[in-house]
């Protein structure tokens, strides 16, 4: 990897070199051109600059086309004019010959260079996308946090013999309300109902954002039957007067569902993505 490294950097510090030369031979071709060429080769140093751009945002071998491409017509035209006409050439004329090129390897070389990486960064990228375990938006742990703690928590539940149940909160309406709502005003409900929740249950269990709709879901340490207390203390809090004061308007009201379920190893073997969706489908029949 090291020596990928090393070898991508000389790649890249070649590829600048070469551009500060290209850089120079134009600066030289304008400086020496004779006065009744330079607004050819003014015209020609701008197409070419064209040229070698589009190589460096990525389309290489469009630029070694077009930069070929300005090449073989100045050549041809200045043999043209050679031979029927019998102008000599000068010296700007022949330095003017490789540096199309010259830019179209200097962008080339360069994209090689970049290329690995690029390749690390979305390497990266993807990797600690792969272990956030936090939300954004609310601040709550996310979906594989909670799948990771369903897990370790079956396992210690199991060796001492405790309980544990998963609720899940949805806002009933939330379509209706990301409609209404102004997007500052729909950011600021998601997060006050994620504070609320958490400040709400005990210290002892977790509270998660599992969807880009809001719902969240809370790990218990408790049966099924006693979540109930749990679901009450969350529905007098969520919908007490003023909750929700400075964002939702005066007769718009957050109703919300909510389901509970308590984890059986017999009946899940261990499989947290069944016994969510377990838990997700009881929330149709909170009416």
């Amino acid at each position: 990897m090291k020596k990928k490294n090393l070898r991508e950097a000389s790649v890249r510090d070649l590829a600048v070199l070469l551009l500060l030369l290209w850089a120079f031979a134009q600066a030289m071709i304008m400086a020496f051109a004779p006065a009744d060429s330079r607004v050819i080769y003014l015209v020609l140093i701008l197409a070419m600059d064209v040229a070698v751009m589009i190589g460096f945002l990525g389309r290489s071998s469009l630029s070694w086309v077009l930069c070929g491409t300005l090449t073989c017509v100045w050549v041809c035209y200045k043999l043209y004019e050679y031979y029927m006409s019998g102008v000599l050439l000068a010296l700007t004329d022949y330095v003017w010959v490789p540096v199309p090129l010259l830019g179209a390897l200097a962008a080339s070389l360069f994209l090689r260079g970049m290329k690995g990486m690029d390749t690390e960064n979305t390497m990266l990228r993807r990797q600690v996308e792969e272990l956030v375990l936090v939300d954004e938006l609310t601040g709550l742990y996310n979906q594989r946090a909670l799948y990771r703690d369903l897990r370790l928590m079956a396992g210690y539940a199991a060796r001492n013999n405790l309980p544990i149940s998963l609720m899940l909160v949805q806002m009933r309406y939330e379509s209706e309300l990301r409609g209404i709502l102004p997007k500052r005003l729909y950011v600021e409900l998601r997060q006050k109902m994620a504070d609320t929740v958490r400040m709400t249950v005990r210290v002892e269990d977790r509270t998660y954002c599992i969807d880009e709709k809001g719902t969240l879901a809370v790990l218990l340490t408790t049966t099924e039957k006693d979540s109930v207390f749990v679901r009450n203390r969350l529905t007098a809090a969520l919908r007490k007067d003023g909750a929700f004061d400075g964002i939702l308007e005066p007769g718009v009201k957050l109703d919300l569902r909510f389901a509970c379920k308590q984890y059986s190893a017999e009946t899940f073997k261990g499989d947290m993505m069944g016994f969510k969706r377990s838990v997700e489908s009881e929330l149709v029949y909170d009416v």
